[in-house]
């Protein structure tokens, strides 16, 4: 054993050297071209951080830097898109800061002076053909964006978010691409403040899809509701006046803005901008939004419904009224505006009940006593209109059952109606006190 260690100290010293990579462009792009990605990688490698091959005498960038940095580029790219798991190793997990570099340098040293810097064809890559530059970056965004929507689609959405970024290092000003990252990738991936980024810079190229209207509403919506959070417990108008809350919850209401003026007949937009004015309590805009959504459709219930709402909150009883009798006019199945009017209905009979124990005039009392039931005989028949309208809604035949009562002390043929309104009730699976 002795021996062949002796040997082999003195074995020729060129055994154990390995064989010098030397700069060269056109051999990296040779091996480029035949799909030998591992040893293009290392000829560029050594080109690009060999000081003499990349600076003329002068000290000025050579001839064949900026080609040399476009195929550190090409080839890293290749490396990065390719399916080839021989060939996946060869880069770390943050490669893509040396591509964006490499691409960067290549173009601030040519200037746009070439229209491509490599003309060679690239088998088994994503370059099989000829390309200009902007073919290229064209090409290697389409892989990034296979890859991302592919992994997006299994809901790693941290990951697919990187791969569409990647994207748009390619094609910055692509606005479908923008329009990917800004309302959908970005906001999946919970990084919201890219999200408003991207969907701006889509806005300024132009672009109008509404989801990103809507992205930029939730976005800001969600922000004004974290911030009201931390004001639980305290006077609501506290929470109003925090200054950030106050700026998110107004470039909420501009996103909604955006899609109400662009999309004025639809309820689902409209109720965005509405939902934030009574939050804020800003209830003249609110109504003053509805009315102008109700002048556009005369059939349209939702907002006379809502505006009669705002009413009601505001303690006007005879605008509420008017409100809901308009909704059912427009819909006469619209059980909330047919249940707030039978209420109402049995609140005028609880004003004349109270109005009549407060009197000891027996006089007095008689002719209130006869007025309850004229007013009783107003409410059956908004309450018995409700239960007609859903005849399994607990809140429909609770009230019926209550004004059956109420009639029983006028008239007893209301005990057959209680009892069959009861049955009628159990039929329906309603509880039945």
């Amino acid at each position: 054993m002795k021996k062949i260690i002796l040997l082999c100290m003195f074995l020729p010293a060129a055994l154990f050297a390995q064989k010098e990579i030397k700069p060269s462009v056109s051999k990296a792009e040779t091996a480029l071209q035949k799909g030998n990605l591992d040893e293009a990688k290392s000829i560029i490698d050594a080109t690009v951080t060999n000081q003499q091959f990349m600076v003329d005498k002068k000290g000025n960038p050579s001839k064949n830097a900026a080609k040399a940095w476009y195929l550190k580029g090409l080839i890293y790219a290749a490396i990065d898109t390719t399916k080839n798991q021989k060939f996946k190793s060869l880069l770390d997990a943050n490669s893509f800061s040396a591509i964006q570099e490499a691409f960067t340098k290549a173009n601030e040293l040519d200037k746009g002076k070439n229209e491509s810097l490599v003309n060679g064809m690239f088998p088994g890559t994503q370059f099989p053909m000829p390309m200009t530059k902007d073919q290229v970056a064209k090409n290697l965004a389409q892989a990034y964006l296979i890859r991302g929507f592919n992994v997006y689609k299994t809901k790693d959405y941290k990951t697919a978010f990187v791969d569409i970024e990647k994207v748009l290092f390619f094609v910055p000003d692509d606005t479908t691409q923008l329009l990917n990252a800004g309302a959908y990738f970005a906001p999946a991936a919970e990084e919201t403040d890219k999200a408003v980024e991207y969907i701006n810079k889509y806005h300024a190229a132009g672009g109008k899809n509404p989801d990103t209207w809507l992205q930029l509403f939730s976005i800001y919506a969600k922000r004004a509701d974290a911030i009201r959070a931390t004001y639980k417990g305290k006077d609501k108008s506290v929470a109003l006046n925090d200054e950030g809350y106050k700026k998110n919850i107004e470039q909420a209401l501009a996103a909604a803005k955006q899609l109400t003026n662009r999309f004025p007949d639809n309820m689902d937009y409209l109720n965005l901008e509405y939902n934030i004015y009574t939050s804020t309590e800003r209830f003249d805009e609110a109504k003053a939004l509805m009315e102008k959504k109700s002048k556009l459709n005369p059939h349209d219930a939702e907002s006379r419904y809502k505006i009669g709402l705002i009413c009601a909150h505001q303690k006007n009883d005879e605008c509420a009224k008017h409100w809901f009798e308009e909704t059912l006019k427009a819909d006469p199945k619209y059980l909330d505006a047919a249940l707030d009017l039978a209420r109402y209905s049995f609140a005028d009979v609880q004003k004349i009940k109270n109005e009549r124990s407060e009197t000891k005039d027996q006089k007095k009392r008689l002719e209130l006593f006869q007025l309850i039931n004229k007013k009783l005989e107003v409410a059956v028949v908004r309450w018995e209109q409700c239960v007609e309208i859903d005849p399994k809604s607990q809140d429909a035949c609770d009230g019926l059952k209550t004004i059956y009562h109420e009639l029983s002390n006028y008239d007893e043929k209301y005990n057959a109606k209680i009892k069959d309104l009861e049955a009628k009730m159990k039929a329906n699976g309603l509880e039945v006190d």
